[in-house]
């Protein structure tokens, strides 16, 4: 018998309840199944909100009395039979929805697909149910200008098994996150062995790298559908070049608009993708392009890549923010990280991100909310338990926001809490959980929410289930019910103290101090270390430093550069929720001189800090022996490894390589080589192993010269990036002094760069002539040698003849009466 079709199935219920998740998600997968697209697309976008628009609509955050509730019900009794709305104004109004989101935006959805079995599983199962996923892209850099933008819908197999991994399933994986975070943490503040906790806390640490690790290898080509709209002109001059190429080449070969705008969209960053991921973007079903068609997209899409983008690009992605919309069951992955220098928040479901659009729309400009900081509030320890947390916010608030109004060591009352949420345009949250503990959900719907809120607190922006066939909850639903435009926390289970470092980082480089003591000092030049005992200093910077964290009005931009900062563990992931696209608009009431375009303080890292490594070693490798070399790297650095060998020892110019984690897990390896280039970029941190092989020689040894350098691309950022600013509006004497000085600070790092690059090319240059001369050597070896056996031969050869001539002559010698006889 043939299944129903998506709009032939039964009417959902209105009532609030899981199930309608469940059952758009089934009207999806039928529709995808029956090759209707704009039906899967539609009841997937619904399966993510349907409950939740019922639960958090208007109506419900109205007071009413019980009275207006009676009527309420009746009225709906009354009215079950009215007709659904067409499937086609769904889509259309869906669209619509679309197309009125700000330009600069790219917005991707990321939902598991139906399971049949989903109705007898429990929540937890669900959660760890292998399923495909759906990737959903609604507003992107399209390459089609002038053609209607439609959403458009990329099917995903679910990710394969690793059974070499703790968690061979990808879901169970992810999901195990929460938990082994907390056993770590409850373990740190137990009695067990401090080795016992550095290792739990490390093996979170690789928990966490080793998911993001098997997303990014999941994701393949599609990877790069995180990466936003450029913000550079020479970024969007070479989109330009690249799109009209691609265009071009789908219509010679017949290629849809669909097609066009998706491998458009993914050759955006070719040099992000290996030749592997590009045959797989070309072979793949959504493009449905024969043998030529997919050999021709191939050959014009390496091409492109070894043209276009034949130089290093920064690793930093200069880009407008990236909209993720997670669903439920997806929720605990930490999706930024598969680009984590990208400006990414995200949303529980697409109706809630157009809501909140509308709601804000007029206070958003050029992608970004911009609001004002003139009244900030902080909450600190309200639960009274943790007192060095209290104590280290309290310095850090008085020293840096002597202004901010604070709330310490005291829970609030739920008027206060709402009179502070009603009242103020920030406000910062130090304490266990969300606070909602100090106010009932369903008050918080009756408010208006306009401050842009931080929850740093253990698991404060955490999906919970309440239950079978029973939507998740968190706390930042109730704030996006309540029209909050911007929602900061936690996906897990923290410390306080990097918690406190991180609020520091994130809040200091954002709202400016107004202490006039700091103004031009950076919070990210704190000693923690005296920090972490109570002491308030900073650190001088020393000629040498590195520059990592810059003060930004942009609160996503300053995100992503915390996601790589290094004093913090990778489990300081923060959730931003909607609308964290913020760039902080500064009242000139109390900090008049401050402009945030303008002014440009950076983290100075301390001179003991190595952010990059580069070893050039030349090695002997006796014959039957493997040497091996071990080095740390941190994830988003880059492995770079080239090797020769440059002496056979009288035998062939070959050896065997092998780059391998300490696990055991080989990342390269090569059989016999005379030479190669390696380039392996860091999922996450940890020790590498690199072997060089002579096992199959048995008299040769081997002398092999390599270069490793082991850096982060891009860490000092191109000061272009502001060059859509007026730098000269508004500049006092002072930091137009300090603009200049930086020039020319980055001028002389460029040429220390390239000094350091020529360097390396002239150290490359001396091993081919080592190896050279060492061939020539061989050679001339091998020539003497055999030479020399020559000579002994002619020798030979000659006084052999001069006996056997000389014996014919003498008739009594043996010889000749031997000859004779012969």
């Amino acid at each position: 018998m043939n299944p129903p079709s998506a709009d032939k199935l039964s009417d959902p219920p209105t009532e609030n309840t899981g199930l309608l998740s469940l059952e758009y998600k089934l009207r999806a997968t039928v529709a995808l199944d029956e090759g209707n697209k704009r039906g899967a697309i539609l009841y997937q976008t619904k399966s993510l909100s349907a409950s939740k628009r019922q639960k958090y609509s208007q109506t419900s955050r109205q007071c009413i009395n019980l009275d207006d509730l009676i009527r309420k019900v009746i009225k709906v009794g009354t009215n079950k039979n009215q007709s659904p709305t067409r499937h086609s104004d769904d889509y259309a109004d869906l669209c619509k929805r679309c197309a009125e989101l700000p330009t600069e935006w790219t917005v991707i959805q990321i939902a598991k697909e139906y399971a049949p079995r989903s109705t007898s599983m429990v929540h937890k199962e669900m959660l760890n149910e292998s399923t495909p996923i759906w990737l959903t892209v609604f507003r992107c850099s399209d390459s089609c200008e002038g053609a209607p933008f439609e959403p458009i819908l990329i099917p995903l197999d679910a990710p394969a098994s690793k059974p070499d991994h703790k968690y061979s399933n990808y879901f169970q994986h992810i999901t195990s996150i929460s938990t082994e975070a907390r056993k770590s943490i409850a373990s740190n503040t137990s009695t067990t062995a401090s080795e016992n906790q550095a290792n739990l806390l490390e093996a979170v640490e690789q928990l966490i790298s080793s998911a993001v690790l098997r997303t990014i290898e999941w994701l393949g080509p599609w990877s790069n559908l995180f990466i936003g709209k450029f913000r550079s002109a020479a970024d969007q001059k070479l989109e330009g070049e690249i799109f009209d190429t691609i265009e071009e080449f789908c219509v010679n070969h017949q290629i849809n608009r669909t097609g066009q705008r998706l491998v458009s969209l993914i050759a955006r960053r070719l040099d992000l993708l290996s030749e592997l991921q590009l045959f797989e973007l070309c072979d793949c079903e959504l493009l449905d392009l024969d043998d030529a068609q997919v050999e021709a997209l191939y050959t014009l899409l390496v091409s492109l890549k070894q043209t276009k983008f034949r130089e290093a690009r920064e690793e930093r992605l200069n880009c407008y923010p990236v909209v993720l919309i997670i669903d439920e069951l997806l929720d605990c992955m930490p999706w930024e990280m598969v680009h984590p220098t990208g400006e990414f928040c995200r949303f529980s479901n697409f109706w809630t991100l157009s809501e909140l659009y509308r709601t804000h729309a007029k206070r958003i400009k050029n992608g970004y909310l911009t609001l004002s900081a003139k009244q900030c509030c902080t909450i600190i320890n309200p639960d009274k338990n943790l007192e060095k947390m209290s104590a280290r916010l309290q310095m850090f608030y008085k020293e840096w926001y002597p202004d901010f109004q604070q709330l310490v060591d005291q829970p609030p009352t739920e008027r206060e809490f709402s009179e502070i949420l009603n009242t103020s345009d920030v406000l910062v949250y130090n304490g266990h959980g969300s606070g909602l503990q100090f106010m009932n959900g369903e008050t918080m719907l009756e408010r208006d929410i306009n401050c842009v809120t931080f929850l740093f607190g253990c698991d404060s922006v955490r999906l919970y289930s309440n239950g079978l066939f029973k939507d998740m909850t968190g706390t930042h639903l109730y704030y996006n019910a309540a029209r909050c435009p911007t929602v900061i926390g936690a996906l897990w289970v923290l410390t306080d103290l990097y918690t406190d470092i991180y609020s520091m980082l994130l809040v200091g480089n954002w709202i400016p101090s107004t202490n006039p003591a700091y103004v031009k000092q950076s919070i990210s030049s704190l000693d923690t270390v005296a920090f972490k005992a109570g002491k308030w200093q900073f650190n001088k910077q020393p000629s040498s430093s590195k520059l990592f964290i810059k003060k930004h009005s942009n609160l996503l931009r300053l995100m992503g550069d915390c996601r790589l900062f290094y004093h913090l563990p990778q489990r300081i992931r923060k959730k931003e929720n909607p609308m964290a696209l913020l760039q902080r608009s500064i009242m000139l009431h109390q900090w008049g001189w401050w402009n945030p375009l303008l002014t440009v303080l950076l983290l100075q890292l301390p001179a003991s800090h190595v952010l990059a490594l580069q070893k050039e070693l030349t090695i002997n490798v006796a014959a039957g022996n493997v040497d091996c070399f071990f080095e740390m790297a941190k994830a988003g650095q880059t492995i770079d490894i080239e090797y020769q060998v440059i002496d056979g020892g009288h035998g062939d110019l070959d050896i065997s390589f092998e780059l391998a984690e300490v696990t055991g897990r080989t990342i390269f390896a090569d059989y016999k080589k005379s030479d190669n280039i390696h380039r392996f970029p860091v999922a996450y941190d940890g020790e590498y192993k690199f072997c060089f092989d002579n096992g199959f020689s048995r008299t040769n040894s081997k002398t092999v010269f390599f270069e490793l350098i082991i850096e982060r691309e891009g860490e000092q950022e191109d000061p272009a990036g502001w060059a859509d600013i007026d730098l000269l509006e508004g500049l006092t004497p002072e930091e137009f002094y300090d603009m200049k000085v930086q020039d020319m600070e980055d001028a002389i790092k460029r040429v220390r760069n390239n000094l350091t690059k020529a360097r390396q090319l002239q150290d490359v240059l001396r091993s081919h002539e080592a190896r050279d001369r060492n061939v020539a050597e061989e050679n001339y070896f091998k020539v003497n040698v055999w030479s020399f056996f020559q000579i002994l031969v002619m020798v030979a050869v000659g006084t052999l003849q001069v006996f056997m001539v000389k014996s014919l002559f003498d008739v009594d010698s043996r010889a000749y009466k031997l000859l004779t006889k012969l």
